[in-house]
This record gives structure tokens, C-alpha cells and sequence, in this order.
């Protein structure tokens, strides 16, 4: 709290504070507050993190969808049964306890209501058969069907199973290891020599590349950084493979990452709970506080958007899309309580009363 007091007492700009304890972010707060209470925007949007999250990403996010959204207040874990639209944004994989929470709080969400990423899907990048099944759909991942042949041979990446930020190697495989999943390794380097790894979010149908890690080391990550690529072209066949991927294993967002080999992209990390604050800010404003989300990336740096338009504007479009497909086959949601309020769907027929209202400052 003492920095932001510094920050504004030092000249900063309330336009350039971002997310952080201090008076400001308890102003905004408030406001956003009153929005909710006011339905002054169409749909409510509640983010349910259990308390055993390591991270706490869910309440920047939802600060941020507050500060920027036209059509949605959102909320760390509000009520589910006022919510027009519910997200299961909490660490994964999930434990006995987390499972049991999430489906208390379930139980409470209006019928017709959409749940995103609930949680017979939640996890399904730690299931074991998770690349072999993305590998039948047709998604470029690494061959995982590795046996005696592959002894001394194939040379393979070993992922520690249910880490934030797992532990790899690479090495010969040398068969199965207790508490690791191999898997065939690729070679990301690029005609400079460096390894690069390309993340890019999928919500619904919107796929938003983010950036590219350049790294001397095989293991392209922030620990062995050379830089850092922004709003990279992404190919149709990509886009296309991002959505068949989040398809197959059913999620409504994810933040893949993958790397480009001679042959194309092969995708390797899908992640429901990803760093949307961002974790490398070394090329951003220099008179920038705080934390920021990652779809502020493009307008801070004066970059053209992915697709052309802002892209909160284009998040929003996917929200009001995914809350009026609440009632879709195949999509959980909460079946034989009576509804304290109209499902989303109606909610947002009887929005078009008025013009969601501008984002606050």
C-alpha cells in the first residue's frame, strides 16, 4: 500500500497504475462494486478460486475484466446463484477438497447458466491419455506411446506430473519413471540458433496469440530468456489446431503453448490456470506500475491488435456469445433449481434496453 501512495505522491498517473494494494485499487474496487449492484452491465461473471490456489490469479482478473469489460462485472468467488455466467479459474490439478468445493458452489448456479471450464474437464491436460486422445482428433502433439524400442534412442522430454511450473528433463528415454510422463522431444531452434515458445489463449471461439520466448536453452522459459517476441503472426493451421484442441478436451479457455519444428506447430503445454498478469514486463512502459493483464499488452506497447480490433472488445463479444450458449448439449450446468433470477440468455435479451456502459478508469 505504501508504494502506490509513493507512486501517486511521486507524480505517476492514476492511468498508469495498474493492479496493486493501495488507495486507488480500493477506489476502483469500489466502483466496480457499485456497477455490479447497479447491473449496470449485462452479465455477471463469477470466478471460483479455491483458497489453496498458490497463485491467486482469479482476482486481478477479475479487477481487470472490471476495469475494461463493457458487458460483464466480474467477481472472485460472488454468489454463483446471482452469476450469468460462472468460470472455474483455480489451480489444477484438482484435489479431493477443490472438487468437493466447486461442487458445493455448483450446485447453487441457476439452471441454464454456463460454466466454463467445470470440472470434468478442469483437468484434463494431467489425464493420461490426453495426448494420445489429441493425437487421434488430429492436434500435432508429441508422441507419447513410447516402449522398448524407444530405450536409449528417442530422445525425450521427462515432465513432473501435477507441478505448477513442473520440473523437465531431456535425455535418451530410459523408460517410465515414478511421478513423470515422457514424451518425444522436438527441436524448437529457429535459424538463429535460439529456442523459441509460442503461447497463445483461447476463450470460446477467439484465439489471441500472445508471445513468443526467446531462449538459449532448450526449455524456453523466463529462467533461460534472451527475450521476449510480441504479437506474432500466427498461421491459420495453428488457429485451427488451438480450437480442435480445446474442442477435444472439452475446455471453454485454455493458454496453450507450443513450439514450431520444421514440420509445424507442436503443442505441449495446456494450461486453466496460466499467469494472465504478465510474469515479463521488461519491454513494457517504463512509467508503468503494478500488474497488468496480458490483453493490455497490445495497447500498451502500440501494437496492432490480433484480428484487427481491441482486444478487450473482441473478449467481450466471446462473453455475450458463451453466457446466451449457456443451455448447449454437452456443456455443464446446473439442472433442478429453481431460479432466484432469468437465466443469462434472457438476461442479456432484456440488456438491449440500454448501451453496456464504458469501461472504468
Amino acid at each position: 500500500m505504501k508504494e502506490q501512495v509513493r507512486w501517486l505522491l511521486t507524480g505517476t498517473p492514476p492511468a498508469r497504475i495498474g493492479f496493486s494494494p493501495g488507495p486507488l485499487t480500493d477506489l476502483r474496487k469500489a466502483r466496480h462494486a457499485l456497477g455490479r449492484a447497479a447491473r449496470s452491465r449485462p452479465l455477471r461473471l463469477c470466478l471460483l478460486e479455491h483458497d489453496t490456489s498458490t497463485m491467486f490469479f482469479a482476482e486481478p482478473t477479475a479487477f481487470w475484466f472490471n476495469q475494461r469489460s463493457r458487458v460483464a462485472w466480474a467477481e472472485r468467488n460472488g454468489p454463483p446463484e446471482k452469476a450469468d455466467l460462472v468460470w472455474v479459474f483455480t489451480q489444477d490439478p484438482l484435489t479431493p477438497q477443490v472438487r468437493a468445493w466447486l461442487d458445493g458452489q455448483l450446485r447453487r448456479v441457476r439452471p441454464g447458466v454456463r460454466v466454463l471450464n467445470p470440472p470434468h474437464v478442469h483437468d484434463a491436460y494431467h489425464e493420461p491419455d490426453c495426448f494420445p486422445r489429441l493425437a487421434r482428433a488430429g492436434v500435432r502433439v508429441p508422441r507419447t506411446d513410447l516402449g522398448p524400442a524407444d530405450v536409449g534412442v528417442t530422445p525425450v522430454v521427462y515432465k513432473a506430473v501435477g507441478e505448477q511450473a513442473a520440473r523437465k528433463e531431456l535425455c535418451l528415454y530410459d523408460g517410465p519413471r515414478p511421478g513423470f510422463r515422457a514424451a518425444v522431444a522436438h527441436d524448437s531452434r529457429g535459424p538463429d540458433g535460439r529456442y523459441r515458445r509460442y503461447r497463445a489463449f483461447v476463450l470460446g471461439d477467439l484465439v489471441l496469440p500472445e508471445d513468443v520466448i526467446v531462449a538459449d536453452h532448450w526449455n524456453a522459459s523466463l529462467r533461460h530468456l534472451v527475450t521476449v517476441e510480441r504479437n506474432y503472426a500466427i498461421t491459420e493451421f495453428e488457429r485451427a489446431q488451438l480450437r480442435l484442441l480445446t474442442a477435444t478436451l472439452g475446455l471453454d479457455f485454455a493458454c496453450v503453448d507450443y513450439l514450431r519444428d520444421r514440420d509445424g506447430p507442436v503443442f505441449h503445454d495446456v494450461n486453466v490456470y496460466p499467469t494472465v498478469v504478465g510474469a515479463w514486463q521488461g519491454d513494457m512502459p517504463p512509467g508503468d506500475r503494478g500488474r497488468w493483464h496480458v490483453f493490455d499488452n497490445c495497447e500498451r506497447l502500440g501494437l496492432p491488435p490480433p484480428g484487427g480490433r481491441p482486444v478487450w472488445r473482441q473478449v467481450d463479444e466471446v462473453l455475450l456469445r458463451l453466457a446466451a450458449d449457456g443451455g448447449r448439449p454437452g456443456r455443464e450446468t446446473r439442472p433442478g433449481h429453481p431460479a432466484s433470477r432469468q437465466p443469462a440468455a434472457t438476461a442479456l435479451r432484456r440488456s438491449g434496453r440500454r448501451s453496456p456502459t464504458q469501461p472504468s478508469r
